[in-house]
């Protein structure tokens, strides 16, 4: 056989040169061509340009106020006010998502219980017991809407990056105290269409993200899984909807895989906890063998920003995401999240949201997101050139026009005053429907039914946008980290 191998081995080494080409050739040819005094050019134009799209898409707001250090005196009451209305946003309403709550009475009881808890700290609970109370019956709450058992558990978090991260981060301690003799990372299995904040956590946590294929309906393709499952697997995670499509996996499926596999299971439900646990169709159970769930009050359960829900099927497996110093000098020091000391007027506010709204209340909104998510899909494939990604049923639409581009759409969009997502890979827009948006819903459909009769012509250099075409062009993603890198930067230098 060695024989046999080593006689064609020059074949073999081709046809594995020529399948890597094929696969790779366009970053290979890129490569080479960025190489070239040429290519180094346009690649540098291009860099300018975006730059140049940045800083305009940044800068186009001036204030009349500016502050680069400390006053010596302190400002006074007139003065802070006019400061504050200058900076504060002209919020428009036709936005993808961002925004849910539209009850300005929920708002004003919300900020008064906002101001009597927004120096309190649920690090020190013998100072603060009421706080620890509150976020015990957040969980509870919550929990209960995802059918957790009486010896389940969970935290309040920052936000549904924050909550992923302690899950991963409990997953990879799980599967280290059980495979202490292996040294190669740990993998997690999920699909491309999974929350960025699963990739932050794996970066930060030196996990290794292993990509499970999307079926033709865009969720996850249960065969692929099959095949991906390992010895090394740590976590299988789900999305209930995901981000980018407002598309359902099929968590029943994937639970009983994982629960073959004797493998931990984690559902991203986010963007759409608060929607499709209200609906007999779409809900989901700690019972469907799932281990943890996260899910965000501070989208559709309309709380103030900053306020995530981890929940675990059992509080032992809790332990995990716990830090623990027990040998600093300034004492024992432990926290359940990442952040030490944390605000409490985030779980104030979050337990406040939950009784003034109420089940009925969250069930009749559920409802009509659902069913205005439906009818907005069905309409909009009825329109020439367009096309919805998937079947979504739950808060999310995605959908690319045929004939013309994505840039040309995001523009003609918002000249009509629409402040909506782009997406990429493929490239397409997405609208999140809300409580804040849904009355205009009917007015996006009219205009993106005039839309072919009156496209703008692309200018590729006009606005953001142009970064996105960018990105799809551009091979080397390094040079598209690089832009971003570069916007970040700038947020912090206006």
């Amino acid at each position: 056989m060695l024989s046999g191998f080593y006689k064609h081995k020059w074949k073999l080494l081709l046809l594995f040169i020529l399948f890597n080409f094929k696969k790779h050739y366009k970053y290979i040819l890129f490569y080479i061509y960025s190489k070239t005094k040429r290519g180094q050019s346009m690649i540098e134009d291009k860099k300018e340009k975006a730059k140049q799209i940045i800083k305009k898409d940044l800068f186009r707001t001036t204030f009349v106020h500016n502050f680069d250090k400390i006053p010596w005196y302190g400002i006074d009451n007139e003065k802070m006010d006019r400061i504050l209305t200058d900076r504060k946003n002209k919020v428009n309403s036709r936005i993808s998502g961002c925004l849910y709550t539209c009850d300005l009475g929920l708002e004003y009881k919300i900020n008064k219980i906002n101001n009597k808890f927004l120096y309190s700290n649920p690090l020190h609970p013998d100072i603060y017991p009421g706080l620890i109370k509150m976020e015990s019956e957040v969980i509870k709450m919550v929990g209960q809407l995802f059918d957790m058992p009486g010896e389940g558990g969970g935290n309040i978090t920052t936000g549904g990056t924050e909550s992923t991260i302690l899950a991963l981060k409990a997953y990879k301690k799980m599967y280290k105290n059980k495979n202490w003799f292996k040294i190669f990372k740990p993998e997690v299995l999920c699909t491309r269409t999974v929350h960025a904040a699963v990739n932050k956590a794996c970066e930060l946590l030196d996990l290794k993200i292993v990509y499970v294929k999307l079926d033709e309906n865009y969720i996850m393709d249960l065969n692929d899984l099959y095949w991906k499952i390992s010895p090394r697997t740590c976590v299988i995670i789900g999305s209930a909807p995901c981000f980018p499509y407002g598309l359902m996996d099929p968590i029943k499926e994937i639970g009983e895989l994982a629960k073959q596999y004797n493998v931990p299971f984690h559902v991203d439900s986010c963007l759409g906890g608060f929607i499709i646990q209200y609906d007999v169709h779409l809900r989901i159970s700690f019972n469907d063998n799932i281990q943890s769930i996260s899910v965000d009050p501070h989208k559709y359960g309309l709380a103030p920003k900053g306020s995530s829900v981890l929940l675990w099927k059992d509080r032992s497996m809790k332990k995990y995401q716990y830090f623990i110093a027990d040998d600093w000098t300034g004492g024992l020091y432990a926290s359940v999240s990442l952040p030490g000391s944390r605000v409490g007027s985030q779980i104030a506010t979050t337990w406040a949201t939950l009784l003034y709204n109420g089940n009925a209340n969250y069930k009749a909104m559920s409802r009509e997101i659902k069913n205005k998510t439906i009818s907005f899909a069905e309409e909009l494939r009825d329109i020439e050139y367009f096309d919805v990604i998937g079947w979504p049923n739950v808060n999310v639409v995605a959908f690319i026009n045929n004939k013309y581009s994505v840039g040309q759409l995001s523009k003609y969009l918002k000249r009509q005053n629409w402040n909506i997502n782009i997406l990429q890979n493929p490239l397409c827009l997405h609208i999140c429907i809300t409580p804040k948006n849904i009355k205009y819903i009917d007015m996006l459909l009219s205009a993106l039914k005039k839309f072919n009769e009156e496209p703008i012509n692309e200018n590729k250099d006009e606005d953001i946008t142009a970064i996105y075409g960018m990105a799809a062009e551009i091979p080397d993603k390094t040079i598209i980290k690089s832009l971003v890198t570069y916007y970040l930067d700038m947020t912090t230098n206006i």
